[in-house]
């Protein structure tokens, strides 16, 4: 999977959670600049890891704190045939 494809569908599960798609930027934070709370973060995990079919252990996703940060990590650890 490129970067391309995995930049489309996370600006899909971001859109789909009422982020707007001018506000997605590698840099943008999920909390300070998209302005997710706790529980919106939950629900973008669970969207990211149904859509990717991956599971993301919890000490990775507490460090994926940018847009960019979580693209990189998809683009490292998704395996696709």
């Amino acid at each position: 999977m490129t970067l391309a494809e995995i930049n489309n569908r996370l600006q899909e599960i971001l859109n789909g959670m009422g982020i707007s798609l001018t506000a997605l930027t590698d840099q943008a934070n999920f909390i300070r600049d998209l302005g997710l709370d706790s529980l919106d973060v939950t629900d973008l995990l669970i969207r990211v890891e149904t859509t990717f079919g991956i599971r993301i252990p919890d000490e990775d996703w507490f460090s994926l704190q940018t847009v960019g940060q979580l693209k990189n990590y998809l683009l490292a650890e998704v395996k696709f045939d």
